[in-house]
């Protein structure tokens, strides 16, 4: 590897050499969520995981970043404040070609207290990107019994044509959509405590995952965590696959 790496910044750097900013390789990489990622910021995973590309030896495709140059990446989408993750995509752009299971291994070595690799996947460099490609995501909701909400409460709101939903911006401004045609699926297993939700995502009219819990029980729930477990798209026959 060939660049610099300022622990912090992600300055790459060589006074002499110019990275090749012709991709050979795209490399689809699946983390997971750990307790160190807290409450990170959607534009603090994009830096550590870069962190974690510049950090591993690969021969990394570089892109501007504002002054810097860093790791060619593109990113799926951003994840609800307090969720935690199992499917925290990225690919990766390499100059050069590499095996899978090196791919995987130089990244592992590179470390993060915030983020688990679980799979690396060759995808075609002019393939879509992982924003475009998805069209929902499941999650899934832990919680004590007695917080959880009846399956007759779950299978009313399914039952429900329209559900109207008060969505408030950052600057406190509000609009109301209907929750109803965004939420695709809902499994209760009240046995294990948990209620997986499978929501729509598009642009402007997501609805979080809390929210869709509170219009199925009347209330405000308590919870032990929210988990995204998987990004999925929509297949030619209009079912969902995961990425």
């Amino acid at each position: 590897m060939f660049f610099a790496l300022y622990a912090s910044r992600f300055t790459l750097y060589d006074p002499e050499v110019i990275m090749d900013n012709i991709p050979k390789l795209r490399m689809r990489l699946r983390f997971a969520r750990l307790a160190g990622a807290g409450n990170m910021s959607h534009l603090e995973q994009i830096q550590e995981l870069r962190r974690i590309a510049a950090g591993s030896g690969l021969d990394c495709c570089p892109a501007k970043h504002g002054r810097d140059l860093v790791p060619k990446m593109a990113f799926g989408p951003a994840l609800s404040a307090g969720c935690g993750s199992r499917c925290e995509y990225a690919d990766l752009y390499l100059a050069q070609s590499c095996p899978e299971i090196v791919v995987m291994a130089k990244l592992s070595a590179a470390g993060s207290e915030a983020f688990e690799l679980l799979s690396v996947k060759r995808v075609p460099v002019h393939f879509p990107s992982i924003e475009a490609s998805v069209s929902a995501a499941r999650y899934c909701i832990e919680a004590e019994p007695e917080e959880l909400v009846s399956r007759e409460s779950v299978d009313a709101f399914l039952a429900l044509e329209s559900v109207p939903f008060e969505k408030k911006d950052r600057s406190g401004a509000g609009h109301t959509l209907d929750a109803r045609p965004l939420v695709l699926g809902a499994e209760l297993d009240a046995a294990a405590g948990t209620l997986r939700l499978v929501l729509k995502l598009e642009p402007g009219k997501n609805v979080k995952p809390l929210d869709v819990l509170g219009l199925i029980a009347g209330r405000e729930a308590a919870v032990k965590k929210v988990v995204r477990e998987d990004l999925l798209w929509l297949d030619s026959k209009g079912g969902l696959e995961a990425i």
